[in-house]
């Protein structure tokens, strides 16, 4: 167990995505103390389980860095829709149109085996948001991705990067709305870093992120 003398409120797992799930289960292992986990909280499917099960015993709060649900423009932009200021609820579009992946320790974010690709590393903000917003489950989803710009004359042991650098997802929800994301990480100087607009059936809304 962790020492307790050391006075603690709580821990933060801050390290890169790979590691995030093994650190986590060895914490609920060591201490009851709340956890705040950076995002993604796993990097494989094959992950999920194990979290879920130990997480459901722990005895205090565990979190999720997911920050983008705190932002100002961002949770104003939820308030209106909960509000109901444009009617029935029915499209969410995102677009994040911005620079490529910064330079991390080791270069560890270059990589999927690392990151669990981009659209988990980079869009998991993204895809929680159309979860919080739309306040359902997806049911089907469709993706056109590639690696068309970024990385490709990077060498890192032998290896060239193969995270993508654009894409367009389309999600469908169990309630009948649907989301979409437009993805693009060769894009600097664009004027907000995202774009996040709401369609229902009696108005528009429209939030900017510089």
């Amino acid at each position: 167990m962790l020492n307790a003398n050391l006075e603690l409120e709580a821990l933060v797992i801050t390290t890169p995505n790979y590691q995030h799930a093994d650190q986590l289960l060895q914490l609920f292992e060591q201490t009851t103390l709340p956890i705040l986990v950076e995002k993604p909280v796993v990097t494989s499917l094959e992950q999920v389980a194990k979290i879920r099960a130990a997480a459901a015993k722990h005895p205090a709060p565990i979190w999720v860095a997911m920050e983008y649900r705190y932002m100002p423009p961002v949770a104003q932009f939820r308030k209106q829709i909960v509000n109901g200021d444009i009617g029935k609820f029915t499209m969410l579009n995102i677009r994040e149109h911005r620079f490529p992946f910064l330079e991390k320790v080791d270069d560890w974010n270059r990589f999927n085996s690392k990151t669990g690709g981009t659209l988990v590393e980079k869009c998991c903000h993204f895809f929680d948001l159309m979860r919080l917003l739309t306040k359902s489950e997806v049911k089907r989803v469709y993706a056109s991705t590639g690696q068309d710009c970024n990385h490709l004359d990077e060498s890192y042991d032998g290896q060239t990067p193969d995270i993508i650098d654009n894409a367009f997802v389309i999600a469908d929800f169990e309630n009948g709305q649907r989301a979409c994301l437009d993805l693009n990480m060769f894009a600097e100087g664009s004027r907000y870093q995202e774009e996040i607009c709401a369609i229902g059936s009696d108005a528009k809304l429209e939030c900017f992120v510089p």
